[in-house]
C-alpha cells in the first residue's frame, strides 16, 4: 500500500517568483515528503504554475492543491445569493485552472453550512458532472469543513447517501469541534463515521479537540484520547482502502497544522515543527498498521 505524505505550505510566503519555497522544498524533499499541498489562492496563474510545477518535478515532488467555492466567511463576509449554481461556476473555473500543475488531488471547500440539505445534494451532483466532464474524476476531493455544506458528520452521511460518487478530504478536527465530542465515542456516531470512511481518499491529518480545530501538542497525555480517536478513524480509512484496492491502494495524508489563530497564542513549539513531527510519527504508526494488513 502508497502512503505519501505532502506538506501543506499554509502561512509560508512564497517569496518572489516562488524563490522561498524554490529554497525550502529541498529541506521538505530531505525530511521525506512526498509533495507538497498549496492554497490556489497563494499563487499567481501566469507567473507562478509553470515555476511550481518546475520545481516539483526537479525534485520529484507531488502537488495538491487546496481552493474553495467562495470565499471563506471567516475572513470575508459571506455575500447573499450565494447558490449552488454560483459555487458550481467557480468550482468548473478553478478546475480548468490548475489542471496545468498535473494535481495528485484537488481539494475544495466547498458549498455553504447555511444551505438547505436539497441545495448541497444539487451541489454536489453537479460536482460529479464537472469532474467527468473535464477529466478528473477521481482526483477531486471535498473537504470535512467548518462554515462548509459538509461541516457536520450527519449532514455529510445525507449528501453521500444522495450522491455515493463524491470523495472526501477527512479533516475530522472540525467535526470534533463542531460535534463537542469524540466522534466515534458512542454508537450511533460510530455507525455515521463507518458509512463516511469508504468515501474519503486524502486526509487532513491534524488533531484537534473538542474545542479547538488545532492541538499544540498532539503527544501530550492531556490528548490523548483525542490522539487515539484521530488514529482509530485513520486507520479504519487505510483499512477500508486497502481491502478495496489491494496492495497498489494508494492514500494521501496532509499533517496540516496552520499559524494563529489555528496555532494556540504561547505554544512552546511552532506549528511548522509539530507539523513535521506529526508527519514522521504518523509516517511510522501508518506504516506498521499497514504491515498488518499483508
Amino acid at each position: 500500500m502508497r502512503i505519501l505524505c505532502l506538506r501543506s505550505v499554509w502561512g509560508i510566503d512564497p517569496g518572489h517568483h516562488l524563490s522561498y519555497w524554490a529554497g525550502w522544498f529541498p529541506e521538505l524533499k530531505g525530511k521525506g515528503y512526498d509533495g507538497i499541498e498549496v492554497k490556489v489562492n497563494m499563487l499567481e496563474q501566469e507567473d507562478d504554475y509553470e515555476r511550481l510545477r518546475q520545481i516539483c518535478d526537479q525534485l520529484e515532488l507531488e502537488i495538491s492543491v487546496l481552493a474553495q467555492t467562495s470565499p471563506a466567511p471567516s475572513i470575508v463576509p459571506r455575500q447573499p445569493g450565494l447558490n449552488a449554481e454560483k459555487h458550481l461556476a467557480r468550482y468548473r473555473e478553478i478546475i480548468q485552472q490548475v489542471k496545468p500543475l498535473r494535481p495528485l488531488v484537488i481539494t475544495f471547500q466547498s458549498g455553504q453550512d447555511d444551505w438547505n440539505i436539497e441545495e448541497s445534494i444539487k451541489f454536489y451532483v453537479g460536482t460529479i458532472k464537472i469532474d467527468r466532464e473535464l477529466g478528473v474524476s477521481g482526483f477531486v476531493c471535498h473537504e470535512t469543513h467548518r462554515s462548509r455544506s459538509l461541516f457536520t458528520p450527519w449532514v455529510t452521511r445525507m449528501i453521500l447517501e444522495a450522491v455515493p460518487e463524491l470523495r472526501l478530504t477527512a479533516d475530522f478536527s472540525h467535526w470534533m469541534v463542531v460535534g463537542e465530542r469524540l466522534l466515534d465515542d458512542g454508537e450511533g456516531d460510530r455507525m455515521t463515521m463507518e458509512a463516511i470512511v469508504p468515501h474519503v481518499s486524502h486526509i487532513h491529518a491534524r488533531v484537534g479537540t473538542t474545542q479547538a480545530a488545532q492541538c499544540p501538542a498532539p503527544t501530550h497525555p492531556d490528548f490523548k484520547q483525542e490522539r487515539l480517536c484521530y488514529e482509530r478513524l485513520w486507520r479504519s480509512i487505510l483499512k477500508y482502502q486497502f481491502e478495496k484496492n489491494g496492495p497498489d491502494a494508494l492514500i494521501t495524508f496532509v499533517p496540516e497544522y496552520g499559524p494563529f489563530p489555528y496555532h494556540p497564542f504561547g505554544s512552546i513549539k511552532a506549528y511548522g515543527d509539530v507539523a513535521d513531527e506529526e508527519a514522521q510519527r504518523l509516517q511510522s504508526v501508518f506504516n506498521e498498521f499497514t504491515a498488518t494488513l499483508m
